[in-house]
């Protein structure tokens, strides 16, 4: 090896890469959004869904649909028809998801207003808006699970060959799922089993007391055969899932279901010490508790 190359390198300043002061981390990103719980299902375990919303007035009242997800994991694109897709399931991220939506969703305004359409890259690492900066909060959650991604194609174009192969290659790996009727937040899936999940938004602690209370009452399930298999957490929110016998539908345990989120609405404020045994039940519950994220 010469002398030359094996001099040390001199990086000037001006050649080094800027400093970019990282994103803040977020427990709960979408905490505040009235659609929170709709977001972390979403983001973490729905595979094709939509879900309208509006900017604020102050940035120019747009409609957009906040999806699942987009081609190649993209985080925005702007639809031919104009209209503006915000996906949640992204290839990259930062310690906030919603400082990454509300940047692509800005991203993808700008892209809009200059007249051009297709998929927005952007870099999570760059300062943006956050959902909660950006979406009108009047816009009540109305989410729409979907059984493919033809959302990502204008609905007044013609569905040519190749957006037909592109539908059907991804349709087969969408997990059935549906949201179980009159109680927000509980959705249906069917996999190698059958399973409820149940994203609430209370404080993990009450929950958890709750469903031990349930459990030593016997109350603990959703519907004949079902039981609790164990709670994972994803955006700062604790999701407990139920498994199901084989072949039940979201329609079948509707009533159970409601029956189980009245109960632990009922016990959440209960103040009463904890028995030895309740805590026994509960420190159980815990343990089968895994986090996402």
């Amino acid at each position: 090896m010469g002398k030359a190359s094996r001099r040390k390198k001199v990086v000037t300043s001006a050649a080094r890469p800027a400093y970019r002061a990282p994103i803040p981390f977020r427990e709960r990103p979408f905490d505040g959004l009235p659609a929170e719980i709709q977001l972390v299902a979403m983001r973490e375990f729905i595979p094709c869904a939509v879900l309208p919303a509006r900017t604020t007035a102050e940035h120019g009242g747009v409609d957009v649909d906040i999806v699942t997800l987009l081609p190649d994991g993209h985080g925005a694109m702007v639809r031919g028809d104009g209209r503006i897709l915000v996906g949640l399931q992204t290839r990259f991220h930062s310690g906030d998801l919603s400082h990454d939506a509300g940047g692509a969703l800005a991203a993808a305004i700008a892209r809009r207003e200059a007249g051009e359409e297709g998929m927005v890259s952007v870099d999570v690492r760059d300062p943006a808006p956050r959902l909660q900066d950006l979406l009108d909060p009047a816009v009540a959650p109305d989410l729409q699970i979907r059984e493919d991604f033809g959302y990502w194609f204008d609905p007044e174009a013609e569905v040519t060959p190749e957006m037909e192969q592109a539908l059907e290659r991804n349709r087969a790996d969408v997990v059935p799922t549906r949201a179980v009727p009159g109680v927000e937040g509980m959705y249906w899936c069917e996999m190698n089993h059958t399973f409820i999940r149940y994203v609430t938004d209370y404080p993990e602690s009450r929950l958890f007391t709750a469903l031990a209370r349930l459990q030593l009452a016997g109350t603990a399930h959703i519907g004949e055969g079902s039981r609790f298999v164990g709670a994972f957490r994803a955006c700062g929110l604790a999701i407990p899932v139920f498994q199901l016998e084989d072949g039940v539908g979201p329609d079948d345990v509707a009533s159970d279901a409601r029956a189980l989120a009245d109960g632990l609405e009922a016990v959440l404020g209960a103040d009463e010490p904890l028995t030895p045994e309740l805590r026994r039940v509960r420190d159980g519950l815990v343990s089968r508790q895994v986090t996402i994220r």
